[in-house]
């Protein structure tokens, strides 16, 4: 919408209505309001119309400030529309790879590039006082996962509590994790049944039947009930939950020991976790006291 919203305020801000600016390119009015409400025009008119409003067109695309500067947001988010679907995911993986590597000052930005070859299973790291980061960067599995640090910490976050110890529960149950690994090659608004989930995994009904009932608890599953003519009987839809599968990847990452990290910028001097006597969580304590 930056493209749209930019344009009806340099037309206003040129003095022009909709209409005399509509003349000036030989289109119809409607064209142009089509465009202040998020289409584009066609490439031929782009440079008359960046001539007649006195504006660059990156700028009218917001991928410039006013000032010349590179709005840096708009300019990404403009190249990400440039790739299809399925590359997506790649440029976005390359421009988090070079952001975490940015954080080292002695690395010159035209020296980073994401690797194209990989001897051993390698990760990005990157630990300071505010943020935490680790990104796996083989083609076999790739993620990025970044953290801010509270200021008062992690743990004023993070609590010991029994929903907690519930899924972490569920996380040391191997039949759990085989009902969540096969729940999680269905597709969209698809239903089971605990007797299914029994066949297809091999599973006694008496087990499945307890995890079931205790995912629809905890919410990683939800009970239904079908009626096809005959006696109701429950059913039950998975709940695909993106942070259980991100808990899920992180753990494989963990249990390999994250081995190889290229780069490993380490610049932390305060833990994540922040105890009561930490300064700066007492200077948070006080201020919420006042």
């Amino acid at each position: 919408m930056k493209f749209s919203e930019n344009l009806t305020k340099y037309r206003k801000k040129a003095g022009l209505t909709q209409s005399q600016l509509a003349a000036k390119l030989s289109v119809t009015p409607q064209a142009v309001s089509k465009w202040e409400k998020g289409s584009y025009p066609d490439s031929e008119l782009l440079p008359k119309l960046s001539k007649i409003l006195g504006v660059s067109l990156d700028v009218l695309f917001g991928i410039k400030n006013d000032d010349g500067k590179v709005n840096v947001n708009n300019a990404a988010a403009e190249k990400l529309r440039e790739f299809c679907d399925e590359d997506k995911g790649q440029f976005l993986m390359e421009l988090f790879y070079t952001l975490l590597c940015a954080y080292n000052p002695n690395t010159a930005a035209e020296d980073i590039s994401f690797p194209e070859s990989f001897a051993r299973e390698t990760y990005a790291h990157l630990r300071t006082d505010h943020e935490l980061a680790v990104s796996r960067l083989n083609p076999d599995m790739q993620y990025f996962c970044f953290l801010r640090i509270p200021e008062n910490g992690i743990n004023s976050y993070f609590k010991i509590q029994p929903r907690i110890m519930e899924l972490f529960g569920f996380l040391s149950d191997e039949n759990a994790l085989r009902i969540i690994s096969f729940a999680e090659t269905l597709g969209r608004n698809y239903v089971l049944t605990k007797e299914c989930i029994a066949k297809e995994l091999d599973m006694p009904i008496e087990v499945v039947s307890d995890i079931v009932d205790r995912f629809d608890r905890f919410g990683i599953m939800w009970k239904l009930t079908a009626n096809t003519g005959s006696e109701p009987f429950p059913i039950y839809g998975y709940v695909h939950n993106i942070p259980l599968v991100g808990i899920l990847t992180l753990a494989e990452s963990l249990v390999n020991f994250l081995s190889c990290r290229e780069p490993d910028i380490d610049t932390w001097t305060k833990a994540p976790f922040r105890t009561p006597d930490d300064p700066e969580a007492q200077k948070i304590i006080q201020e919420e006291k006042q």
